[in-house]
């Protein structure tokens, strides 16, 4: 599923005081820019060609999933078959051997890309207001994924040329597996980096997003400058349970991971890190396309204070999220999604004062209308309420967003967006307030 590497992060200064707070004011700048960097399109061609199918098959407008979109990848990237009631479900390997001759077409998407023009003014207390405007391609990438020939193994693999705008050559994720069981039974395990909220059991979930940008608490790295959005390195495994025609769909999911370093990125490589991170995921798909998850992260990281100053430190915080997230279709035709994360992380006063916490209690609401197929009309309102040991308090962060997405190719591959913006809050720690106004209108395309 494709993204923008690193897009929409929000990382607050992790000092106090006249210097830290200088920083603070120029990196909320840039936060702000930030903010609402276009997502691409995250349909994958080369399925759809594979069984001559429909982006709609498994979205309902790129990039957001359905339930079959879900349970193809829990399927290990096959189509899930019919469950009739009464009927013996197929197993993971008939659909192997079910599937139609290996071609590069149907394995690899070329080209997904987003072109975008966007009209954007900040202002921040203590500084002129900014204005940015202009054309861009957003992003650039390539995808090979699918499965080896005559195996229950599955693959996936992410190359992104240009992410936010730069070209900066990564890739983003690299995984393989294997999927075994049957289709109403199966389960899986794999290996790699792999994005963490890709298809999870409900929409509200997922991180791709019909507005400029995924809910808030999912992008917000706050005081100890970690997120819910990365594609870490580890090993996940699986296991769902489907009723008869899909009508109820269990599912849980774990991953072990490596975690992150100090800046906040992945860890990619050997380290001396002996600690590991897990991530737990119980999800419930209920018919007609609706659905509640629940996730659950523990995990440590090195945290660095007073950075570059005489007085620099680290210390190894303890990193929490606990979350709540649900979805209703009414009558395939409007969708209400709603999410809930709980954030308790360790935090070491900077000016060396007593350890405590930084807390957060980050909620979202959206309405997604679908009056025709290929059309969708969503808005959302993200409202983050955080709190650090020595800051200034309470503090507040919310974001109304509004945007029209529209499907100009019967098959759904390439998707036109227009979409409006309105950020405003101040960070937990120097409570410097920031407003971000953002028009933006893009293209997103999949070959």
């Amino acid at each position: 599923m494709a993204r923008i590497s690193g897009s929409n992060r929000y990382v607050f200064p992790t000092a106090v005081g006249a210097a830290a707070l200088a920083r603070a004011v120029r990196l909320l700048a840039v936060l702000s820019v930030l903010a609402c960097i276009p997502q691409p399109l995250s349909a994958l061609p080369q399925f759809a060609r594979r069984y001559n199918l429909k982006c709609f098959a498994c979205h309902t407008i790129p990039p957001v999933l359905n339930e079959q979109g879900y349970m193809f990848k829990r399927l290990g990237f096959h189509l899930p078959p019919s469950l009739a009631k009464g009927q013996r479900a197929p197993t993971m390997s008939y659909l192997v051997e079910s599937e139609k001759q290996w071609s590069v077409t149907d394995n690899v998407a070329f080209a997904v890309s987003d072109f975008s023009y966007q009209l954007q003014r900040s202002t921040q207390e203590g500084s002129s207001p900014s204005s940015v405007s202009g054309a861009q391609v957003g992003a650039l990438n390539s995808f090979f994924a699918g499965w080896i020939p005559d195996t229950n193994f599955f693959y996936f693999s992410e190359f992104d040329i240009v992410a936010n705008g730069s070209t900066s050559p990564e890739v983003a994720q690299a995984y393989i597996g294997y999927s075994g069981g049957s289709a109403r039974s199966s389960w899986f395990v794999a290996g790699g980096r792999e994005l963490r909220q890709t298809a999870e059991g409900t929409r509200a979930a997922q991180v791709f997003s019909l507005l400029p940008e995924s809910p808030l608490l999912f992008e917000t790295a706050g005081p100890t400058n970690y997120l819910l959005d990365q594609s870490p390195m580890g090993v996940s495994a699986g296991y769902t349970w489907a009723s008869s025609s899909y009508r109820n769909v269990l599912a849980i999911s774990a991953k072990v991971t490596n975690g992150v370093n100090a800046d906040g990125s992945e860890v990619l490589g050997l380290t001396s890190r002996q600690s590991r991170d897990v991530w737990v995921d119980a999800d419930w798909w209920y018919a007609p396309e609706s659905g509640v998850t629940f996730l659950d992260y523990y995990g440590t990281k090195d945290q660095t204070q007073n950075a570059g100053l005489d007085n620099e430190f680290t210390y190894r915080a303890k990193i929490r999220r606990q979350g709540v997230f649900a979805n209703y279709m009414l009558r395939y035709k409007v969708d209400f999604l709603g999410g809930y994360l709980r954030t308790r992380d360790d935090w070491q006063d900077p000016n060396l004062g007593p350890n405590g916490l930084f807390k957060g209690n980050d909620f979202f609401g959206e309405v997604d209308a679908y009056p025709i197929r290929g059309l969708a009309i969503s808005a959302r309102y993200d409202r983050l309420n955080q709190r650090v040991t020595g800051g200034p308090g309470q503090t507040h962060t919310y974001d109304w967003t509004a945007a029209v997405n529209k499907a100009l190719t019967p098959s759904g591959n390439i998707v036109a967006r227009i979409g409006y913006s309105y950020l405003s809050g101040r960070d937990p720690l120097a409570a410097v307030k920031s407003t971000d106004r953002l028009i933006m209108a893009d293209v997103m395309f999949n070959f």
